[in-house]
């Protein structure tokens, strides 16, 4: 079910009015919301629930066994039961993400050798979220055995953590010290964050279907559909598609977030901030500080201070860069276009912080000079990632940089739509935040007949001007 539909409308309300109806009684609420959640994940591939299933009572049983080893002092217990959770979790999202592609890969390589090696392909579709929600368990099991955290006893609301329907297919990443004391406490129906959780909904639809989908659509797909299509573009061309798909890909994620955040806020629960207004970043650093929050937080906390951080010889804190964002692209998806770009990444905060060191004090002057020119790199460095982001196989990217060579003929028009969506887009998104709390406070204030109306309003507005269609969001496939 996507978010982007009317099933989704008439579905959240159901549940919307069931949560309160029973918010005096637990047991019944989060039984609900458990069943809700495996329906909604269920219209993707009812099949593959089983794996969400076997996720959860792996995970909860380990994190109970892990912690009655940790008060034991065994270690060793304690060590074993972490590998369990991680061969489990880690297997399920080898086998049916990666077995194919590395499959491949080693035929491939075996082929140049002159030796061929005829391994089975399990060509099976890759199923929605997994790599969310397996790290959102393996996130419960290692702070429990960092002892950041103590097990739950209540497998229905570990069940209800792991399968929560809001950020189930495609986050945020949510950590279970965050989230199991939101469902111990006994939930209050508060008027003002209904309000803002409906404005938080709106403002998803909006950056969805009339930023995200409509530049797909109307540019960037006609544009990246495949290594003939790039072919066909010059330098500027590829420029402006490539800027329009930043754009695309933002509003289509940060769109996913804020509906996802919106509708646990009506639920009474809290999921933390996934987009903070990336382009406006000065830096790389501060980029992935501010896009796909959950994700880059959580390779930094459990993969790259797992490796030792920046403890150390600077050399090894450059190999735990390039490590850990190179696993960041893999996470991302079963390709090399993928696993290059999180090479580049790595690789680029590796030479960033390199030049940082030869600069007094290890930072630019405070000037409006520097912090302008800081958000233009940053963007660019983070565009022509975007490259090979899109770009659906190297051939593909081999075309693109052909074309990023090419500053012959003229310049493309675009649509005026096109163009207006792309002026609004980055506008409002570099706009200062404090205009964006001021318009959220004046909704929220907004009577509550009143904003039923506006919400009726713009949802028929929404499904009447998008693209034809359903668009399924970008970070379903991952």
């Amino acid at each position: 079910m996507l978010f982007n539909s009317f099933s989704y409308v008439l579905f959240l309300w159901t549940v919307y009015v069931l949560f309160w109806t029973w918010r005096e009684r637990r047991p019944m609420r989060h039984t609900m919301v458990l069943v809700a959640s495996y329906w909604f994940y269920g219209q993707a591939s009812w099949i593959y629930t089983s794996l969400l299933a076997i996720s959860t009572l792996t995970d909860y049983w380990a994190g109970l066994q892990l912690q009655a080893a940790r008060d034991r002092d065994d270690h060793g217990g304690a060590k074993r039961w972490m590998g369990l959770s991680l061969a489990v979790n880690l297997g399920m999202l080898g086998t049916f993400k990666y077995y194919d592609f590395f499959v491949e890969g080693f035929g491939q390589a075996f082929a140049k050798l002159g030796v061929s090696v005829d391994l089975p392909l399990l060509d099976v579709l890759l199923p929605v979220g997994i790599s969310f929600y397996t790290f959102q368990t393996l996130s419960y099991t290692i702070d429990i055995y960092k002892g950041r955290m103590r097990p739950t006893t209540s497998l229905l609301d570990f069940a209800v953590f792991v399968s929560f329907f809001p950020q189930l297919v495609a986050g945020p990443i949510v950590r279970a010290k965050d989230f199991m004391p939101q469902l111990e406490a006994a939930p209050r129906l508060e008027p003002s964050r209904v309000s803002s959780g409906l404005f938080q909904i709106l403002r998803g639809m909006t950056k969805k279907l009339l930023l995200a989908d409509v530049l797909g659509a109307q540019l960037v797909d006609q544009a990246y559909g495949d290594a003939a299509s790039l072919g066909e573009l010059n330098a500027p061309a590829l420029l402006i598609a490539t800027y329009a798909y930043a754009l695309q890909l933002y509003g289509d994620f940060a769109g996913y977030s804020d509906i996802a955040i919106g509708s646990a806020r009506l639920l009474g629960f809290e999921l933390r901030k996934n987009f903070d207004a990336p382009f406006k970043s000065k830096s790389l650093e501060e980029f992935w500080s501010r896009w796909h929050i959950s994700m880059s937080s959580w390779f930094t906390d459990y993969v790259y201070i797992g490796l030792g951080g920046s403890r150390g010889a600077l050399i090894k804190t450059c190999f735990n860069v390039v490590v850990a964002w190179t696993l960041v692209g893999l996470w991302h998806g079963a390709a090399w276009t993928f696993v290059l770009w999180g090479f580049y990444h790595g690789m680029m905060l590796v030479l960033i912080r390199l030049f940082r060191m030869l600069l007094p004090g290890g930072r630019f002057p405070e000037h409006p000079f520097f912090t302008v020119a800081g958000v233009l790199f940053t963007f660019h460095i983070v565009a022509f990632s975007m490259i090979l982001f899109r770009c659906p196989d190297m051939a593909s990217f081999g075309a693109a940089l052909s074309g990023l060579r090419d500053w012959s003929g003229t310049w493309p028009s675009v649509t005026w739509q096109v163009a207006t969506i792309m002026l609004l887009g980055y506008a409002t998104h570099l706009m200062p935040e404090r205009w964006q709390d001021k318009l959220e406070g004046s909704w929220i204030r907004t009577p509550a007949a009143l904003q039923g109306t506006l919400l009726v309003v713009a949802i028929l507005l929404f499904f009447g001007l998008r693209p034809p269609g359903l668009t399924p969001f970008v970070y379903f496939q991952f």
